[in-house]
């Protein structure tokens, strides 16, 4: 089998993992290309060892990261007969139809794998850019979707025979391993050992400290937890351009840990493990993942239009009133009534927020899609 080329514009560390597997069922044949990530995302970048081929590309970002650019001739003049190119769906990199028409009349299988959806507008055929996205998507061999929400969007537009799914995770593997060391230490005792309250309420949040993570919402839903709560804790896992302000903001309010970004899950693991709840009231994605793993539930805010879907598809995972819950968008006092009620129900959010993760997050059920969607492309070019 010749060269499976996947085309994007990072590599995230958290992507590493599921892209190693991937090569190893593809035979070794997957050749990841990427360029860096911009300064804004830096701290996303992955390791320097990694388990598959790699092709260094250059990208041009304009205006931060609005727009992306990434110049594809050097690649195809090294491998000019890949079977297969799989591209990051993604509306901000303007060379990306020109890249499906290379991969075209390279006489590769062209795939695309990525939201298909914006989390800020609604999914309308009146949008030009839906139509865009689903111009893209009618014109390849197979669409790969992050879960089956995403992939219901498509039905109506593309044929269901190219539409896979290949729900979006982390290495679970990992994370769910953690916890067992954790739970075999108890949760009492991590909290001993990281210096916290063995019985007040601990909320935590993971995620950059830019304001579309809620970073407002979080302080104010925290301000009231500590009115009725005094001895409550908020631990705060991330950095970003908010950072100042919310050590402001926690010096006034008492009980905030800001810890930094966390970059090791081993290091961030104890914490999440040892709190009642995260609490990330802005977009949601992967965060749920990395939050259920650990045997932690979620709390966050619902969007605030019916139409837009707000959070990144990983939302899907999070069933209100089972391993987390969902409030009206902008009422911090029903963010704070949701950390209450999970805190007081602690043992069963927990085990199903675990549960889920264990049954329906694993790896396996990622890397299983992409081959099915790798496979059913390359047949429809032999």
């Amino acid at each position: 089998m010749s060269a499976v080329l996947y085309v994007t514009r990072m590599v995230p560390h958290y992507r590493e993992a599921a892209l190693t597997r991937l090569n190893a069922r593809l035979g070794g044949q997957l050749i990841v290309c990427a360029g860096t990530p911009p300064r804004a995302l830096a701290s996303l970048a992955g390791s320097e060892a990694r388990g598959y081929q790699e092709f260094p590309m250059r990208n041009v970002w304009i205006g931060g990261e609005r727009l992306h650019l990434q110049p594809f001739g050097r690649l195809f003049k090294q491998h000019p007969h890949p079977s297969a190119v799989i591209v990051e769906e993604s509306v901000r990199s303007v060379t990306l139809p020109l890249l499906l028409r290379r991969a075209r009349l390279a006489g590769a299988a062209r795939l695309i794998w990525g939201h298909f959806s914006s989390n800020r507008r609604p999914f309308s055929v009146r949008s030009p850019m839906t139509r865009y996205r689903l111009a893209l998507a009618q014109h390849v061999d197979a669409c790969i979707c992050y879960t089956e929400p995403v992939a219901d969007l498509l039905r109506p537009h593309v044929d269901a025979a190219r539409i896979f799914v290949a729900p979006n995770t982390l290495d679970t593997g990992a994370l769910l391993a953690l916890h067992k060391q954790l739970a075999h230490e108890g949760r009492r005792a991590v909290r001993r050992r990281l210096g916290l309250s063995p019985d007040a309420p601990v909320a935590a949040f993971l995620g950059r400290l830019i304001k579309p993570k809620g970073t407002a919402p979080l302080m104010a839903a925290f301000a009231l937890l500590r009115q009725r709560h005094p001895g409550a804790e908020l631990l705060i896992i991330g950095d970003g351009p908010e950072r100042a302000a919310l050590e402001a903001q926690g010096a006034r309010l008492g009980g905030v840990r800001l810890l930094g970004a966390l970059t090791s899950w081993s290091a961030s693991a104890p914490y999440l493990y040892a709190a009642d709840v995260l609490l990330n009231p802005g977009y949601l994605g992967l965060a749920i993942n990395h939050a259920f793993a650990l045997g932690l539930p979620v709390v966050s805010q619902a969007s605030p239009h019916p139409h837009i879907r707000y959070h990144s598809p990983e939302i899907a995972y999070l069933r209100p009133g089972r391993n987390g819950l969902l409030t009206p968008y902008g009422d911090p006092a029903a963010l704070a009534d949701a950390v209450e009620q999970v805190w007081q129900e602690h043992a069963r959010f927990a085990n199903s927020a675990l549960a889920f993760a264990q049954q329906h997050l694993s790896l396996d059920a990622m890397v299983d899609g992409l081959v099915q969607a790798v496979c059913f492309a390359q047949s429809r070019r032999a």
